[in-house]
């Protein structure tokens, strides 16, 4: 998938260092408006306001709120990886888990830019390239285990990567939805996306890792407890102010 642009009727000559400099003042404005409140009340105009930014100034760097808001969640989201340094296979079951886990206990702490994702991923009026954008942030990574799976002859035969990565997502997505809406307690959160995660799993890998997985969910269901990991390294640069 090729990256959002912040507006694509815009040429790359379009981007004078006080261009740039508006749009990361409005990148971040957004950010913490959306940790403050959400989706429910955010307005271009708050938003200029607050980033000392001419709302024409913003039609021409970011093209709507929709795709702004988009960026600013693709930021953050980067950001939080840029700087966190796991301590297990990113190729192994045990490392799709760890990341799955890892990722999930910060929503936490970023209730809002949580619940504004999958407002977004959920909506119905959402753009294509917003809503792939979102979806790419869980999506990618699952897919990139998968064709490594599929290599190693790990992989069932009728499943396709691509296809099950999205259904990963779309799943994922949905329990966190569902924990975003208060349908979910916070106490049942991890462990409804941790089983979710390993069941669909179970159905498309085969091998040491279909057992692997069957192992680790029946675990679970005898003791209660989610498996734990060395903690990953890092510091983690945004919290719910936005900062």
């Amino acid at each position: 998938m090729s990256a959002l642009v912040a507006n694509p009727n815009k040429s790359l000559s379009y981007s004078s260092e006080q261009i740039i400099d508006r749009r990361r003042r409005l990148l971040m404005e957004a950010r913490r408006m959306i940790s403050e409140g959400g989706l429910e009340n955010f307005s271009i105009r708050k938003l200029c306001q607050r980033a000392d930014v001419a709302q024409r100034t913003f039609y021409n760097a970011y093209e709507s709120k929709d795709r702004l808001i988009a960026l600013a969640i693709r930021e953050a989201f980067d950001d939080f990886q840029k700087f966190i340094s796991y301590r297990t296979d990113p190729f192994s079951l045990e490392g799709v888990v760890d990341r799955t886990l890892s990722t999930n206990r910060r929503n936490f702490k970023v209730r809002n830019y949580t619940k504004a994702i999958v407002s977004i991923y959920f909506s119905s009026t959402t753009s294509n390239d917003i809503w792939k954008t979102i979806q790419d942030m869980t999506q990618t990574g699952w897919a990139e285990w998968f064709t490594f799976l599929q290599e190693q002859g790990l992989f069932k035969d009728w499943a396709k990567p691509d296809r099950v990565a999205n259904e990963m997502a779309n799943l994922q997505y949905s329990i966190i939805s569902d924990w975003c809406l208060g349908r979910l307690p916070d106490e049942e959160y991890l462990s409804a996306l941790f089983t979710a995660t390993l069941t669909l799993l179970i159905g498309a890998t085969k091998g040491e890792v279909a057992d692997r997985a069957e192992e680790m969910l029946q675990t679970f269901h005898i003791t209660g407890k989610l498996p734990e990991f060395p903690k990953p390294a890092g510091r983690v640069v945004m919290e719910e102010n936005g900062d």
